[in-house]
């Protein structure tokens, strides 16, 4: 059969993935066929068609799994000791910067919850009702980690600064919030140890440095934990320096621009990973660049005539599909075309191991999209 005769039946291939038990995946070349068909040859051989499959090397990385995790894990338990320390000390010593670092922890600590669950339930397996999986969790529960950063560490922090400046206070026991000061430090030091590595393997693996990984990251849990870690470093030390220019001018003043500096720093995270996880959960796409290599991948298989259309969107933390129509020489027969878009896929999933589902529907002609441009205004 050509592939003239099947576009008169109307059908496209794609594939998908399906995981076995011990973590091995299997690609799923599906078909889809016109209801309206009443060739039974035609049909027979859409119905053989519709369950071949492709062994593949697993795609489900349980290594980054467990870094996610742990990441979270480790970044919660720091938050919950150094909240308790801080609250101590910055009732003690009456220091709003030590007061703006306390309102900080203890928003970590419910940003480290919102992470734990998202973390945990997006992990579960498709079904019937998520075909696509359950990875979007993680984008929704850390937007309200994101959230919790803005009301509970921003708010709570440039509120103390103000309440500061209008009503000041002396500052005492330095030693108890100088001593403080420098565990959380070290323990802040050590979760970003631990968040950071994950984070370098991904930049590496795509080829980019990490601060244009942190931009285009598709794990929030991973971002969110790297980010609000180095926010709360930061932070340790310009209370640090807060503390010590009071006790050394005897004024709080210093003290009180410290808090409002921790406030600030807190404001512009906060509005970072609020605007990333909006993103994501949209459904951001793949970079232009990343969309022209496929589009060539895709074009270079043999009997591809051109590729008038082609998408990619992330469904979940370092999960993406990717969906388009595809031209095909009109004398290549069905068999031909299933093997280009067979070819097509293991292409694009060797160059982009994070592809999970891939959706190529032969075309006679470039179909219409809507779809308007980011720099486009509506009239």
């Amino acid at each position: 059969m050509t592939l003239q005769t099947a576009r008169a039946v109307g059908w496209s291939l794609g594939w998908s993935r399906a995981v076995l038990p011990g973590g091995t995946v299997v690609l799923l070349i599906e078909s889809v066929t016109s209801a309206m068909c009443s060739d039974r040859n035609i049909t027979s051989l859409f119905s053989s068609l519709s369950r071949q499959t492709l062994a593949c090397t697993t795609m489900v990385d349980q290594t980054e799994i467990r870094a996610t995790r742990r990441s979270v894990l480790v970044s919660a338990a720091v938050n919950l000791v150094e909240a308790v320390g801080l609250a101590v000390a910055s009732w003690i010593s009456g220091s709003f910067a030590l007061r703006a670092q306390t309102a900080d922890n203890f928003a970590e600590l419910a940003v480290g919850l919102f992470l734990c669950i998202g973390v945990l339930s997006s992990d579960r397996p498709s079904d019937e009702t998520h075909p696509l999986g359950y990875g979007r969790e993680r984008f929704f529960w850390s937007l309200f980690a994101a959230l919790g950063i803005f009301i509970g560490g921003a708010g709570l922090a440039l509120e103390g600064a103000i309440r500061s400046a209008l009503h000041p206070s002396s500052i005492t026991s330095y030693g108890v919030a100088y001593l403080v000061l420098s565990v959380t430090i070290v323990l802040d030091a050590i979760a970003l140890m631990v968040a950071l590595p994950p984070l370098r393997r991904q930049a590496i693996t795509h080829g980019v440095s990490l601060r244009v990984h942190l931009l285009r990251n598709s794990d929030p849990a991973l971002t969110t934990v790297a980010v609000s870690g180095g926010c709360a470093l930061i932070g340790g030390f310009v209370a640090a320096i807060g503390l010590a220019a009071s006790e050394l001018i005897g004024s709080p003043t210093p003290d009180t621009l410290a808090s409002g500096l921790i406030g600030l720093l807190l404001l512009v995270t906060s509005v970072f990973l609020l605007s990333t996880n909006r993103e994501l959960l949209i459904g951001r796409g793949v970079p232009a660049a990343t969309l022209t290599e496929m589009r060539r991948i895709v074009a270079e298989q043999d009997g591809v005539v051109k590729v008038p259309d082609l998408f990619a969107v992330f469904v979940g933390p370092s999960s993406v599909i990717v969906n388009g129509d595809v031209t095909f020489a009109a004398s290549l027969s069905l068999h031909g075309v299933e093997n280009a878009i067979t070819q097509a896929a293991i292409a694009l999933r060797k160059r982009w191991p994070a592809i999970e589902y891939v959706y190529l529907t032969p075309v006679p002609r470039a179909r219409v999209r809507r779809v308007r441009r980011a720099s486009t205004k509506p009239r």
